[in-house]
């Protein structure tokens, strides 16, 4: 009798022992955007997870709503492996502000593609080099920011545009930063501002002939 408790207790703690390293084996990683010090004080911060709305036109409305109160929202979304939380930036419709951002701090993304300027645009598999090049600008390319702390990402999408595929395409803009960052010491931010509007391209009038 006393054998079979002892095998019993041998087997408990085994088992015990296997759900424990089964949890340590499944906690995710967790990053923060733009940095983590962002997120020290969080009583501003509205969460939004991304798997429970529609589309990006219900994204841009629950986040105007959050920054039309005062607050800032806080987008997370996750895959298997990892949780993400990304503060987005976004002004309120409702004030009418008006901010000017210097095209050199700004690229956009729209669709599956990346813009640059009025005449550049690149598709997303080219997005880990111009990273590097929009947030560092190693080799000080007008184009690109100048400053790592001004270097923002608009995003936008059509009303339509399903949840999924934002959290495909935000976990791809993630994880490529993340690998930037890596080699720079976890020192870069990450700015990505939603836009309730397409890009505009100027269109610059001819010059007149003589």
């Amino acid at each position: 009798m006393k054998k079979i408790v002892l095998i019993l207790i041998i087997a408990n703690l085994f088992c015990n022992c296997e759900t424990k390293k089964q949890k340590a084996e499944l906690k995710k990683t967790e990053f923060y955007y733009p940095r983590i010090s962002n997120f020290k004080t969080d009583s501003s911060l509205v969460k939004i997870y991304l798997d429970s709305i529609k589309n990006y036109g219900e994204l841009i409305k629950i986040a105007d709503q959050i920054a039309c109160d005062g607050k800032e929202p806080l987008l997370k979304f996750e895959n298997e492996q990892t949780d993400f939380n990304l503060i987005i930036y976004k002004e309120c419709s409702e004030l009418n502000d008006i901010v000017d951002f210097s095209d050199r701090n700004v690229i956009s993304i729209e669709n599956e593609t990346i813009i640059i300027n009025d005449d550049t645009e690149k598709t997303l598999d080219s997005l880990k080099s111009i990273l590097e090049n929009h947030i560092l600008n190693p080799k000080k390319v007008f184009d690109y920011s100048q400053n790592i702390e001004k270097a923002l990402i608009l995003y936008y999408q059509k009303s339509s545009y399903s949840s999924k595929n934002i959290k495909s395409q935000l976990i791809q803009i993630a994880t490529e930063f993340n690998d930037l960052n890596a080699k720079h010491s976890d020192s870069l931010p990450l700015k990505i501002k939603l836009s309730d509007y397409p890009y505009i391209r100027i269109q610059i009038p001819p010059l007149p002939t003589n």
